[in-house]
């Protein structure tokens, strides 16, 4: 009778193991934690703000450069990501064609003045054509490598601080920031990507041949490309039209 009970209450402590909910295994993020994220973007973001605007009231070049080199120090952590042929015959096309501070590769006048800047702006996706397919490569960060300049690739905190601070007087703060940016000549209210803008590029099947549609400040080119062992060259441009 002992012994019956004793296998009863072993079979009992087992069956209340099995039933015992299991631990989670994944770890949340709670909603404070996910607060302080949110705290954090909008800190950065109200931080530069306020260094924009500091820089503008006291027309001071200095802080003004101290959020330049902040937005240059992040781009230098980003690395393209270039996984494809497709993609890499894109970038090497793109820094063939892309020359904000030598317009006399285009045919145009020479800017003396041009070496002056320190920082220019360049597309964050470059739209293209492949046989028939249309598409857009997203998440574009070149690496140009101007020899007075800096890139700044896209990164939402500096972009959002740059137009927000733009918006409220696009020629009198523009005028301002070109004291170190290449700032593009239109009337968009918040522009601030540098010229030339790349329409699109397209590239053949044999991924030899390429054209590419620009707008270099108020000028429509067509520019024409070919691939000879394994790098690219302009074989000549034309202009489409003019505003």
């Amino acid at each position: 009778m002992r012994n019956l009970i004793l296998i009863i209450l072993f079979f009992g402590i087992l069956a209340c193991k099995e039933n015992k909910p299991k631990e989670n295994l994944v770890t949340k993020i709670e909603s404070s934690e996910k607060i302080e994220i949110k705290k954090a973007d909008t800190l950065l973001k109200t931080e530069l703000s306020n260094l924009l605007n500091e820089s503008y009231e006291k027309r001071s070049f200095d802080s003004l450069n101290l959020f330049f080199r902040k937005w240059k120090t992040e781009s230098e952590k980003i690395e393209p990501e270039i996984n494809d042929s497709l993609t890499s015959n894109l970038y090497q096309i793109f820094y063939e064609i892309y020359h904000p501070f030598e317009l006399e590769k285009y045919g145009w006048m020479k800017r003396k003045h041009f070496k002056e800047y320190k920082y220019a702006i360049p597309p964050s996706s470059l739209p293209y054509t492949f046989g028939t397919k249309i598409d857009t490569l997203k998440e574009f960060y070149p690496k140009n490598n101007f020899s007075n300049a800096s890139v700044l690739n896209s990164i939402s905190e500096f972009e959002i601080a740059l137009t927000e601070f733009i918006s409220k007087d696009k020629f009198e703060r523009g005028d301002f920031l070109s004291k170190v940016l290449l700032m593009p000549m239109t009337y968009g209210e918040a522009d601030f990507k540098t010229s030339p803008e790349i329409n699109f590029i397209s590239i053949n099947k044999e991924m030899n041949k390429a054209k590419a549609e620009i707008r270099l400040i108020s000028t429509g080119l067509e520019l024409n490309l070919s691939k000879t062992k394994r790098k690219w060259k302009l074989d000549g441009i034309k202009e489409l039209w003019i505003e």
